[in-house]
């Protein structure tokens, strides 16, 4: 433990063995230090020292005639002289996963190769734009998993491309993540992508209707609902919003006892007793506020609302859409995109990189295989 009571990571035999057993460590001689004729007997004082190395390598690709006396050269190739995959693949990975800027990027790979390798932010943008292009193979079978997925998350950030102000979209589950850029959050553009129109399976989201006319049914998020009504709570001295967050979160708690018993829903009875209740506190909230011209009671959207009591497939928040557009909001306070395509090529890549962690792939080796031409197999 360390002195802040956080578990710590010391390096010992067994953790070295399975780094050795992963066959891809090199292993250099002994340095021996203050070794002499009087001592060299003696039994030593052994540290074994773990670091990176960090070589830069050229390779000469030497490409002969075949028999028809032709020279058949791959379209990486072409050109004399060219970065290999595996320097693209770094660089990527450190804009795209690490949320590094284009200059970080430069400094990192310049020191890091003691000012060997400097590269162009134009170079950059370029292996950006190509892996991109790459990925549209990854892209294709993401959708597909989350349009045969019973449910998905959705949820929308803002970003600023150029200056002005456009949505980054978001669907995904456990497994799978796709993003897309649109200028607006207006049905009309969601229209425009084919995936919405081909999703038949339940939505899960926030109080938007953006949504509407998709899917085949709605959940809204838990977190959302608890988090207005706090908000509530907080600023109005009514006690029947308190009380609803207390059933709701009572809700939860009783269906994941249930869930974690292998019970896969509510029988008859307690679900209607649940119904009732809500009944009721929604019948005395209405009273609360009924001088008031906004009523922000929970009753149109019932259905919505408690829909993870009828149906314990489907989470009860959509925390996982949070999660998976955490890294957009990170990318927004280190810096904005310059162009449309800019944000679409980040949408692209940050969807397979997504999708690459929920897999256990590894990512920089996803990325070689990437520039290589290779579509990355996935661990299902």
């Amino acid at each position: 433990m360390d002195r802040n009571g956080h578990k710590g990571y010391n390096l010992d035999k067994k953790k070295l063995d399975k780094i050795l057993e992963s066959k891809k460590v090199q292993i250099n001689p002994p340095i021996e230090i203050n070794k002499n004729e009087t001592n060299k007997n003696s039994k030593p004082h052994k540290c074994r020292e773990i670091y990176i190395g960090i070589v830069v390598t050229v390779t000469d690709y030497l490409y002969y005639p075949n028999e028809d006396g032709k020279i058949i050269v791959p379209h990486k190739h072409k050109k004399n002289i060219v970065y290999g995959d595996n320097i693209k693949a770094f660089a990527i990975d450190l804009m795209y996963e690490a949320y590094n800027s284009t200059d970080a990027v430069k400094n990192i790979i310049s020191s890091i190769t003691n000012d060997t390798i400097n590269l162009s932010k134009g170079t950059l943008m370029k292996w950006s734009k190509n892996i991109s292009e790459k990925m549209k193979p990854e892209l294709e079978h993401i959708e597909k998993e989350l349009l045969n997925s019973y449910y998905s998350h959705f949820d929308e950030s803002q970003i600023k491309v150029n200056g002005e102000f456009y949505s980054e979209l978001c669907a995904c589950n456990g497994t799978h993540t796709r993003l897309w850029t649109i200028k607006s959050k207006k049905h009309e553009d969601l229209e425009k992508i084919n995936f919405f129109n081909s999703y038949m399976g339940i939505i899960i989201k926030d109080g938007t209707n953006l949504y509407n006319g998709f899917g085949t049914g709605f959940s809204q998020c838990l977190s959302h609902i608890q988090r207005y009504l706090k908000g509530i709570c907080d600023n109005v001295k009514h006690k029947y919003p308190k009380k609803m967050a207390k059933f709701l979160s009572k809700c939860n708690m009783l269906r994941n006892e249930f869930k974690e018993n292998g019970i896969i829903k509510f029988d008859t009875n307690i679900y209607h007793a649940l119904m009732r209740e809500y009944e009721d506190i929604l019948y005395n909230w209405k009273h609360e506020w009924m001088k008031d011209e906004k009523n922000p009671v929970y009753d149109e959207e019932r259905e919505e609302i408690l829909y993870f009591l009828k149906d314990f497939k489907v989470p009860a928040t959509n925390n996982q859409a949070e999660t998976d557009q955490r890294n957009i909001k990170i990318k927004q306070k280190i810096g904005k995109f310059r162009s449309k395509d800019g944000s679409e090529i980040y949408a692209t890549i940050r969807s397979s990189i997504n999708t690459y962690k929920k897999q256990k792939i590894n990512v920089y080796q996803a990325f070689v295989e990437a520039f290589k031409g290779n579509v990355m197999p996935y661990n299902v």
